[in-house]
């Protein structure tokens, strides 16, 4: 993380307001670069018509510190300014030395290379240009990233002392320390902090994650539930394209989205609990809560995608459901597409730790086209959303179970070994009675049982699966693409 934007971020997040008037008369703030960066310290940065901000407004996330930008803080509706605290902003303020128009374009790695130059006297514009065909001269295109073990627990535990916890910015600092790590005697570091994070987020889901299932779905879906409800109501009348990569974490988003365009919005939102294929995807396609009694394919899958769009008013030949498939064929006449990509669940199903899973996730970018998929659509005019229907978690063996615990169990055909359903009520009680010790590791919700933290039913020392309620599997990504 740049050094510069983190001060920056600091320093705003001080001031305690969870909304801000930004007077930004440089315009540093309104490069989205800086946007995307901010947004990973929950700092939601937005500049638009009055219309648009009052939107921005009216539907803030209580988990983020809604920033409205502009060049004058006079331009902002009344009513807000009275309920929000004015900032002035100027990249002078950090940057002081140096001549500010001669770097204000420059890409942020150089800018923050500038912000580190121990210089004490003011540069004037040759000598600003200069040191900048110095460190482009010496440094890479991209910033090198290093994990730094000190600086990873100091800003988790910034993050989880905030008086609003912002899950968002937990999980995505937790997914791109471990993407840094994996393969390495410093991931244990990671995943002590991941314990002490997910410890926290199970007390915030028992409070909060019913809400997520009805929170308002205009600027965002807080839940895979939600998500046809945000395109419907936002893209009714445009072509977009959900791109559902089954099985994916956060961590190997992170992977996945350097190849992606830069172009983009990131959000962070809740899986289905428990984080089962059959439940958690069955409620992206359904646009609602899932059924119990359905099952799991892509024929039924097709169904509900088809049958949404066509309550809605799209005709049936704009509408198409593709299930695994590396070529899209003819997209001219679509308007609702959906993509279906299994290969990265199989590959973490047959994953003994995360280091297998690495490895296999950058053999999936190189192998599969998704990229090529996705710049395609792009080019046909397509919005594009890619999103998951759960994560995974590197998971510890309790033990698998015995012949009589199975009975009566598995209903829905899933590959979890995180979570069991029943036939009927009670039986899952009658498990924790039987096995008190794990007690304190599970959740019983009617004729299902599931695990909160890093245990699985099985045998193995270590293996990948999903199906708890670990934080891992449970916020996952949600991006927009367009041009």
């Amino acid at each position: 993380m740049a050094e510069l934007l983190r001060n920056i971020a600091e320093k705003l997040k001080s001031y305690g307001a969870r909304t801000m008037l930004i007077e930004n008369p440089d315009g540093f703030l309104n490069r989205p670069d800086v946007a995307k960066e901010l947004l990973k310290y929950g700092l939601t940065l937005h500049r638009g018509t009055q219309l648009e901000q009052r939107i921005q407004y009216e539907l803030r996330d209580p988990e983020e510190r809604l920033v409205l930008l502009n060049k004058d803080n006079s331009s902002f509706l009344q009513d807000i300014k009275q309920n929000a605290f004015p900032v002035k902003f100027r990249l002078d303020d950090y940057l002081g030395v140096w001549h500010i128009p001669s770097l204000l374009n420059e890409p942020l790695h150089i800018i923050d290379a500038l912000y580190l130059q121990d210089e004490l006297t003011e540069q004037n514009k040759k000598l600003t240009l200069q040191t900048i065909s110095r460190i482009k001269a010496q440094s890479p295109e991209e910033a090198q990233t290093a994990f730094s073990a000190d600086r990873f627990q100091a800003e988790l535990q910034d993050a989880l002392t905030e008086s609003v916890l912002n899950w968002a910015v937990i999980s995505r600092l937790i997914a791109r320390n471990i993407a840094l790590t994996i393969g390495t005697a410093q991931l244990e570091t990671v995943l002590e902090g991941v314990r002490e994070a997910n410890h926290k987020f199970q007390q915030h889901l028992s409070g909060s994650y019913n809400h997520t299932k009805i929170a308002n779905a205009v600027r965002k879906p807080k839940n895979v539930s939600r998500i046809l409800e945000h395109l419907s109501f936002n893209y009714l009348n445009q072509k977009i394209a959900l791109i559902v990569i089954d099985g994916m974490a956060l961590w190997q988003y992170e992977i996945i989205s350097r190849q992606l365009p830069e172009v983009r919005r990131e959000e962070v939102i809740y899986a289905w609990i428990p984080s089962i294929t059959q439940l958690s995807r069955q409620a992206i396609f359904r646009g609602g809560d899932p059924e119990t009694t359905y099952r799991q394919s892509p024929v039924n899958e097709k169904n509900l995608w088809k049958t949404y769009w066509q309550k809605k008013g799209i005709p049936a030949h704009e509408i198409s459901y593709q299930h695994n498939k590396t070529g899209l064929g003819n997209v001219d006449q679509l308007t609702k597409l959906a993509l279906v990509i299994t290969d990265l669940d199989e590959k973490m199903h047959a994953s003994t730790d995360y280091a297998d899973l690495k490895s296999l996730t950058e053999n999936f970018v190189k192998r599969f086209p998704l990229i090529r998929n996705i710049e395609k659509l792009l080019e046909q005019g397509f919005r594009i959303f890619l999103t998951t229907d759960h994560g995974n978690i590197q998971a510890k063996g309790w033990r698998g179970l015995r012949d009589q615990e199975k009975l009566g169990t598995n209903k829905s055909g899933s590959r979890s070994q995180r979570h069991i359903e029943y036939e009927r009520e009670g039986l899952a009680d009658t498990f924790i009675e039987s096995n008190p010790g794990i007690a304190g590791s599970c959740v019983t919700t009617d004729d299902t049982l599931y695990l909160t933290d890093d245990l699985s039913f099985s045998p193995k020392e270590k293996l990948v699966t999903h199906g708890g309620s670990h934080l891992l599997e449970v916020l996952i990504p949600f991006t927009e693409l367009g041009k």
